[in-house]
């Protein structure tokens, strides 16, 4: 055994210096002194995949040198480098990208900013369909769209799909027991329906529509078009370069130099996006104040979130979120907070933590809510009582509804040759029991506690809302808005992305919003050493391809215990 010991703590030796080396070398880059930006310089932008919240710190990103450019990131850039004299434009060039409306109306709304400089913007669609509609109407932001002579789009409109597991369980023989409050709380639909309901296909039909015709009239506003017409070319579907040309949709057809020479003259200079972010001016105006930013990504449970060490799975532990809020409270230097949250909600219990932290700090401090991708469910109800609440147009939010599964898997288990026997003290100690069904007597108080649960949700709008219940209840019911149409029925206050939602705040704080203030990020990063040693002192987690959280995304309300009840809307609302 000493013989063993010593070789583990040997390779344990290696591995630590390996990795140490490792990010050494990754990181040696940037400690030489940059080249400075010539005058006349363009930057090249390359617009593609996805942009979280946060930037990526896992272990796996840190040693792989995955890009740390958050969605935050990004739109910083993009506003200094609309305020840099030494640029003479931007070209964005757009591959896919894997993310929501409202992520793309951010990054759209900043090259819209980028705009009011006088420089010139260009978009360049460079894709085997260059790009779907998502990509077009972020796109369309620009003054000048170019696609590459063989290009052709794939601009035809939207598609809401939906995938409901039904009949699956019939196949497998497990009972699927789902409870609802109320009629459109679609995450059980989907989940033991064959179809859709009436209810629920009223409310995609109402999303769809609210997107569609966001995308249509901004495309309609900047192409200079009339909606009839976007609506029109949209239907003619997959188009070559010269059918987008005579549509109007794109301004011609060239190859990525001459866009570059055309911008950049014979004496201009190009750089890429990511070159120029570590080449910005330095700001020499001092700050105004201290914001906080709070992220809230992701689904929602007790204890403590944030804890992967080799992936970069992001969630919102009730602990860890209402720790850092306390934090901040407490903290005479910070002047405001901005919650930015995006998360299809999760357990019932855990929300109501976060939002009584919230209502804490708020007693000290405005906190101002900003909706991202999705804040919907649970994701409302810890925004609920904000100072303010900021979101996307096409922010996926409300869904003030509640949900519990149960399944039976004892018939699957038999199938499998396996016996599962069951001893209980106690008429309801088989509630969480994954290989029993709930009886009608169960039924009725699981409702019974739902149905409190909602009253509460209810309760938590109403107050933070300065709405009466019944109006709540009226917005509520399970259904899911836009933020365009959430604004309208009184959930949300106004709209805009998160730098618009850290104005709200210094405006809330008295600090004048032509200054710039000071953003500091809670809950707290973990640096590489402390990730480390949580790796050697205890389980590393496992490294997650970007498939696998796609799939489990789809089966997020087996995140939880079976019969949790939830405060959770579907994972993923699916329209592109």
């Amino acid at each position: 055994m000493g013989a063993e010991n010593k070789a583990r703590r040997r390779w344990r030796r290696l591995l630590w210096l390996a990795l140490v080396v490792a990010v050494f070398l990754g990181g040696s880059r940037y400690l030489s002194r940059p080249k400075p930006v010539e005058q006349g310089t363009v930057v090249r932008l390359d617009l593609g995949g996805s942009y979280q919240e946060r930037a990526p710190d896992d272990l796996m990103s840190l040693v792989a040198g995955k890009s740390s450019q958050s969605l935050f990131d990004l739109l910083l850039m993009i506003r200094d480098a609309g305020e840099d004299p030494r640029l003479a434009g931007l070209v964005v060039r757009l591959g896919s990208l894997d993310i929501g409306w409202a992520k793309a109306q951010e990054i759209r709304d900043a090259l819209l900013r980028f705009r009011e400089s006088g420089k010139p913007l260009v978009a360049y669609l460079e894709n085997e369909f260059s790009g779907s509609t998502l990509e077009y109407y972020v796109a369309s932001a620009a003054e000048e769209i170019y696609v590459p002579p063989a290009g052709s789009a794939l601009v035809n409109g939207l598609l809401a799909q939906y995938v409901f597991l039904g009949g699956l369980w019939e196949k497998l023989d497990v009972d699927m027991q789902v409870v609802k409050i109320r009629e459109y709380k679609t995450a059980g639909d989907m989940l033991v329906n064959k179809e859709m309901s009436a209810a629920h296909r009223e409310m995609a039909n109402s999303l769809l529509d609210s997107i569609y015709g966001q995308v249509v009239r901004g495309v309609a506003v900047q192409r200079e078009m009339s909606e009839e017409a976007v609506r029109a070319a949209f239907d003619r579907g997959p188009a070559s370069a010269d059918d987008l040309i005579a549509a109007g949709l794109v301004d011609g057809a060239k190859f990525l130099d001459e866009i570059e020479d055309d911008l950049a003259g014979e004496e201009g200079e190009i750089l890429a996006g990511d070159e120029y972010a570590g080449r910005r001016l330095p700001r020499k105006e001092e700050t105004a104040g201290r914001v906080a930013l709070v992220y809230g990504i992701g689904p929602i449970f007790t204890g403590a979130g944030g804890e992967g060490v080799l992936d970069d799975e992001q969630g919102m532990g009730s602990d860890t979120i209402s720790d850092a809020f306390a934090d901040i409270a407490e903290d005479d230097d910070i002047d405001a907070i901005v919650f930015r949250v995006d998360s299809p909600g999760g357990s019932a219990l855990a929300s109501d933590l976060i939002w009584r932290a919230t209502q804490r700090a708020k007693k000290e401090k405005p906190v101002v809510v900003s909706m991202s991708d999705v804040a919907g469910s649970g994701g409302y109800y810890v925004a609920a009582g904000a100072s303010k609440i900021v979101a996307l147009p096409g922010t996926f939010t409300g869904s003030i509804g509640v949900v519990l599964s149960k399944p039976n898997i004892s018939g699957l288990l038999a199938k499998l040759g396996v016996n599962a026997q069951t001893l209980q003290r106690g008429d309801n100690a088989g509630l969480v029991s994954v290989t029993d069904s709930l009886s009608g007597a169960q039924l009725v108080r699981v409702k019974e506690n739902m149905d409190s649960v909602y009253r509460l949700f209810v309760a938590r709008v109403a107050e933070g809302r300065g709405l009466e219940a019944a109006a709540v209840n009226d917005v509520g019911r399970g259904r899911v808005w836009t933020g365009e149409q959430a604004l309208e029925k009184g959930l949300v206050d106004q709209l805009g992305g998160l730098l618009s939602a850290i104005d709200v705040a210094k405006e809330a704080a008295g600090i004048d919003a032509k200054r710039r203030v000071e953003i500091v990020v809670y809950p707290r990063e973990k640096d590489v050493f402390e990730r480390l040693s949580k790796a050697f002192g205890t389980r590393a987690a496992t490294y997650m391809p970007a498939l696998w959280k796609r799939v489990r995304a789809t089966l997020a309300a087996y995140e939880f215990p079976s019969g949790s009840i939830l405060t959770l809307m579907p994972a993923e609302i699916a329209i592109r």
